[in-house]
């Protein structure tokens, strides 16, 4: 079992003991349940401050020390930088495990507010499983890039694509974890250079990494809750849009949303779990060259739009496709269209407005 396997195993049994052992209760009024998910979330948000506070301060504390050290005992500047970059990374590390762990037990406590089966929540061993959703966003993985329903993700991005798409992968890696906080910590001591000064710009640095901190776990709890909420929302977005029943859709309106769900895969370059969702629902392609009238692509398009708003943040490829449907729809059925999945998503709110 490789390090990736390790983590996700990890990670995901963290998942489940917590889904065991919280003592949160599903809640049924909405408008309290959207509060306390609202809690939840700030709460994390808050931790992942003062982990950055504690982290900080135990460098700081080592600095300090060091700092008196190096004009006792000739510490060089080397020395002191060596020191501080092995307790900088031994404690961003222990950092990065209680963020990882803590947020995935915050999405443990709001799939129980939200009452997801425990059938559902236990599924571990499928890639469209909420574990591995969630698992995903924690790790800063936005969705699953295997081949599903016939659809490559990858279809579009050639070879050379593939070798530069290796290569930041591994970039994107290192700067989202340990080695990538331990440099800048290094950079600003080394910019300031002065003995005096390098255990005090580690104190200088403090509120930097803190906000980072809470700016990163207000990203993955907003991304989480989008998971869990579009878990329950998409079915009832489906039937919102399409009221006549999917079996019941005309065929040129059945292939827009193949083609429009396709080129959303393969323009992110993954398959975000909402999109599997719709997937499963939506049942096999349609065969053949049947052309889609305006009126089908339009409803179409606008599904799609609703599609795209439930999947988080989004590449700057996918904000370019959203632009264009944006274009076709006009400015004020994509305003309704946003409102709509933001208040569905972020308040609770039942989609109420008709779209045929």
């Amino acid at each position: 079992m490789g390090l990736k396997e390790k983590l996700q195993f990890w990670a995901i049994g963290q998942f489940m003991s917590t889904i065991v052992s919280s003592p949160e209760q599903a809640i049924a009024n909405r408008k309290e349940a959207d509060a306390r998910l609202d809690l939840l979330g700030r709460l994390a948000v808050v931790r992942a401050g003062l982990s950055g506070l504690i982290s900080g301060l135990v460098v700081v504390g080592v600095a300090l020390l060091l700092k008196d050290w190096e004009s006792a005992a000739g510490l060089s500047g080397l020395g002191f930088v060596a020191i501080i970059t092995f307790v900088s990374g031994l404690t961003t590390a222990l950092e990065l495990i209680f963020l990882y762990r803590d947020s995935l037990s915050t999405a443990a406590r709001m799939a129980k507010v939200l009452n997801i089966p425990e059938d559902e929540l236990f599924q571990a061993e499928l890639e469209n499983s909420i574990p591995h959703w969630l698992v995903h966003a924690a790790l800063g993985a936005p969705g699953f890039q295997g081949t599903m329903f016939g659809i490559d993700p990858l279809a579009k991005i050639g070879k050379i694509g593939m070798v530069i798409r290796k290569i930041l992968k591994k970039l994107r890696i290192i700067a989202s974890a340990t080695i990538f906080k331990m440099i800048l910590r290094r950079m600003w001591v080394r910019l300031l250079g002065r003995v005096a000064l390098r255990a005090y710009v580690e104190l200088l640095s403090l509120p930097v990494f803190i906000l980072l901190n809470m700016f990163g776990m207000n990203a993955m709890m907003k991304d989480m809750r989008s998971r869990l909420v579009g878990h329950e929302l998409t079915p009832k977005l489906v039937s919102h849009a399409f009221p006549e029943g999917l079996e019941n859709i005309e065929p040129g309106l059945r292939l827009a949303l193949h083609l429009g769900i396709e080129e959303q895969i393969t323009t992110a370059r993954f398959i975000h779990p909402n999109q599997i969702r719709v997937l499963e629902l939506l049942g096999d392609k349609e065969q053949g060259t049947v052309a889609s009238k305006k009126h089908e692509q339009r409803r179409a398009n606008r599904f799609l739009l609703a599609v795209f708003s439930m999947s988080g943040k989004n590449s700057s490829r996918c904000k370019k496709l959203i632009r264009r449907i944006e274009l076709e729809l006009g400015e004020d059925e994509v305003e309704m269209v946003h409102q709509e999945i933001d208040d569905a998503i972020y308040d609770l709110s039942p989609l109420k407005r008709p779209w045929t």
